[in-house]
Parts: structure tokens; sequence; C-alpha cells
């Protein structure tokens, strides 16, 4: 079997469906960056360009079961090319490269990555922009994911490190609303998204532990790793990161000099199944619990769920968002209904690959003209 192409058609849904193809008819799946013509320069641009001028010329007429080869091809170069490609970008050929594997053996992904430990997950209904938000507009987004059947949940602030300290009264008493409304014990986190500095955080995190919280997100800008180090040894809370990090080798000198309690690889920013798979083995080694960052409905959150799955201590609840992937209906319309969560769990099929029903007719539909 070779690769013969590998293509990307930008999607309505603000995504861009990758495909990656081979001479006996078997294809993989993935989510690239979409297009948006009206603002030049964005992501699904720059991802095309590294597809063509790299990608393609490297990975075309290659066999595309050789996972592990192609990935340290593309992160790390081969021979005299030291490509080096940015995790991100790694991360989606790697989902496909995976799919397609899956769909060849005739197993899921999991099977693949050494079984499942469990294939009924239960997801937390994250939601955010809670910095130009009042805590009853929070609250109502909150409500709405409990009459979707979630019951777990985050609050993200969005502040970003340039917004620091800019407001945690009102994070404070956003997140008191929320708890409230909580009040059974529902699982509760709350992310910070680097608003905060060392000593906010460590003041905020123990007003929120005195309300009752699950974990406490990205209280820094995530470059600050002594100052993580200093908020999770002054807290109870279980301090989280790693979101935004990519490879195995920034994870380690995460643990070594940030230590936050809680590792968040991201499915595509650490690069790919493959690496968050080696990543989630060095947490397991370490006794540090994982959490993955995967705030999407779609294939790529399926590639994050597999990978979760087979984790024997992966017992806190797995992210799952609808900001980012387009209305619920076209996501469903496109992957099938294996995508959609159920009472706020996402079951995992034994259909090969990530288990994805493309329907082409929907793809043709949602195409962006």
């Amino acid at each position: 079997m070779k690769i013969t192409d590998i293509t990307v058609t930008s999607l309505t849904t603000g995504k861009g469906l990758l495909r990656v193809q081979t001479d006996a008819g078997v294809e993989g799946w993935a989510e690239a960056p979409g297009r948006n013509p009206g603002v030049p320069g964005r992501n699904g641009e720059v991802f095309e360009a590294y597809l063509e001028s790299i990608i393609k010329p490297v990975l075309i007429g290659e066999d595309p079961l050789q996972i592990d080869r192609h990935w340290e091809t593309l992160a790390l170069g081969k021979d005299d090319r030291l490509f080096k490609l940015p995790a991100n970008v790694v991360g989606v050929i790697d989902v496909a490269l995976w799919d397609l594997l899956g769909k060849e053996a005739s197993l899921p992904v999991y099977t693949l990555m050494g079984g499942a430990a469990r294939t009924n997950i239960e997801l937390y209904w994250s939601t955010g922009s809670g910095w130009r938000m009042q805590p009853e507009e929070m609250l109502d987004l909150v409500k709405k994911g409990w009459d979707m059947n979630f019951r777990a949940f985050k609050i993200r602030m969005d502040w970003k490190g340039w917004r620091q300290d800019a407001n945690p009264e009102k994070d404070y008493q956003m997140f008191r609303l929320v708890r409230e409304f909580l009040s059974d014990g529902n699982y509760l986190g709350f992310d910070a998204n680097n608003g905060y500095s060392v000593s906010t955080a460590i003041q905020q995190g123990r007003r929120f532990e005195e309300l009752g919280i699950d974990h406490f997100e990205e209280p820094i800008p995530n470059w600050d790793l002594p100052g993580l180090k200093q908020i999770s040894e002054a807290l109870d809370v279980a301090v989280a990161a790693g979101e935004q990090d990519a490879f195995r080798w920034w994870f380690q000198s995460l643990i070594l000099l940030g230590d936050p309690d809680i590792l968040q690889p991201d499915i595509l920013s650490a690069g790919g199944p493959s690496e968050v798979k080696r990543i989630f083995d060095m947490a397991t080694t370490l006794g540090k619990p994982v959490m993955p960052h995967s705030p999407q409905a779609g294939i790529n959150s399926m590639a994050s769920l597999h990978v979760y799955s087979t984790v024997q201590n992966a017992t806190r609840p797995h992210e799952f968002s609808t900001e980012f992937s387009g209305p619920l209906d076209d996501v469903a319309n496109l992957y099938g209904d294996v995508v959609i969560p159920k009472n706020g769990h996402m079951i995992l099929s034994d259909r090969p690959g990530l288990g994805i029903e493309l329907n082409e007719k929907a793809v043709a539909d949602l195409t962006l003209k």
C-alpha cells in the first residue's frame, strides 16, 4: 500500500477535512485548520503551505502504515532533511494515519494502541469567553449543558497572559454562581487561560477551594514554569497545565520545573495520537493524572478519546465543547452519530479506525465555496 495523495477540503464548519489517500482505496481522515477567504493568512493557508511544500513531497509514495517513521520524519527530520514541523501540523497527519491503520487492520484505534480500559467515557461541558460575560451569562451557558445531560463542567475565562489580573473578582463571582447551581457536588473546573500573576492565582485558588473546585487550569502563562510550581505547592486543588505544549520533551520540562498535578496534552498541539500516547505513558510512570485538552466535536476529538481510553487510571472526565466545531447537527451529519455525546458520555464504537462514517453528500454540501 502506498500514499497517492493528501488533500484538504475547507468546510463551512470552520475546519478542513484532510484525507490521506492510498492506491488500495483506504483513506485516513483528520480535521485540519480551515480557510476563511475574507481573512488572508489564516491557519488554513499556513497548513496548506506546509502540506504542499513538505508533507506531500515526503509522504506520497510511502507506506502509510509506518506511522512512527513518518512522525519522526515530519517532527524531527530524516538524513539531511531537518523539517521540524510544528507539532500541530504533525498532529493532523498523525490522526489521519492512525485512522487509516485502523481501517486497514479492521480494528479501532484504541485496540491498536494497546486496548481500551473503558469505552464509556464521561465528558465535561467546557464553556468559555468568561472575560466578556457577566456571571449570569456564564450560568446560562452551564445550564444549557445541564439541559443536554452533562453533569461535569468547566468554565473558561479566556483572559490570556496579556490581560493579567484583569478582573479576578468577577471571575470569582462567576465561579461562585455556577458552583451554587451545581450544588450536588458535580465536577467543576476553572480555567484562567493564563490570566493571573502567581500571587493572584494563589489567592484565587484558595477562594475557589472554599467553594469546592475540582481542578484549576492554566492559572498563569504557560512559559512561567517556576511560577507554576509555586502555585501547585501552595494550593490543595489539582493544578492542570499542558494544553499549549508541544512534544514529550516539553512535557518533561513541564513536570521537572512546573510540577502541575494534572497533565493536559492536546491531540494536535502535542503532536498527534502517537505523541499523546507517549506523554500518557510518561505521566503514568510518574503517577501524574492526565486529562486531555480537546475543546471540539468531530474527528480530532474522537482521536483524543481513543488515546485517552487506553489509560487505566484516566478516571477524570474528558473535555467537550461545541464552540469550535460548527453546529453539532452539521458535525453529526458529516461524521455520524458516533461523534455525538449521549447523556454527557461518549461511547466509543468497535468500528475500524476512529469509527467515523463520512457522509460524502454532507461534505459536498458543507464545502466552502
